[in-house]
């Protein structure tokens, strides 16, 4: 049940309540991930308010995608987190939806100069240290320009359950849900 509607347009270039409810089910799906990461262009529609069916959840991700999990060092993350606010001011399918994880970024800064602050729950991200992190299987191959999550992974496992199951799943636990923004991800 959704108690208001959860439009997909706003998830190409900025923070969106449908990639907020999408990033965190992936999160809560992984044991042991510390960040999501979905890509704003793989909801291609949005959810309606009131009852939901597993019809709505398959035309928001129609792809198939599985969740995908990997280890990657915070300075490679931060690449990839560049990589999707590269098109902006231009909305984009690669633009980063996010859980466990909080950025700031300047829309106008040169691409790959964007991110201004990016933190976990444990402070700011280490460049060095390893992260455990939950996407889907079409970014962590490198689709929407996230070749980084293919090519610096230091583990990777792709077979997850599909990503429509882990959010329906979610949806059906949860109960009444409604679009928030928390301001995970800030315009400087």
């Amino acid at each position: 049940m959704a108690q208001a509607p959860f439009p997909n347009e706003p998830c190409r270039e900025g923070e969106c309540g449908l990639g907020n409810l999408v990033a965190e089910a992936a999160l809560a799906r992984t044991p042991g991930a510390e960040i999501a990461i979905v890509n704003g262009g793989g909801m291609r529609a949005g959810l309606p308010a009131g009852t939901l069916t597993y019809g709505d959840v398959l035309a928001v991700l129609p792809f198939g995608n599985t969740l995908a999990t990997l280890t990657i060092r915070g300075g490679a993350l931060r690449a990839a987190l560049e990589n999707g606010l590269s098109r902006l001011p231009t909305p984009a399918g690669r633009f980063p939806q996010l859980a466990g994880l909080r950025l700031t970024f300047d829309p106008a800064a040169p691409p790959g100069q964007r991110l201004r602050e990016v933190r976990t729950a444990d402070g700011p991200l280490d460049p060095d240290r390893a992260y455990r992190v939950v996407t889907n299987n079409f970014m962590r191959g490198g689709g929407d320009g996230y070749a980084v999550l293919r090519n610096e992974a230091l583990e990777a496992y792709d077979d997850g359950p599909p990503l429509e199951e882990v959010v329906a799943d979610h949806l059906q636990a949860r109960g009444p849900v409604a679009p928030v923004l928390d301001g995970r991800i800030g315009r400087s």
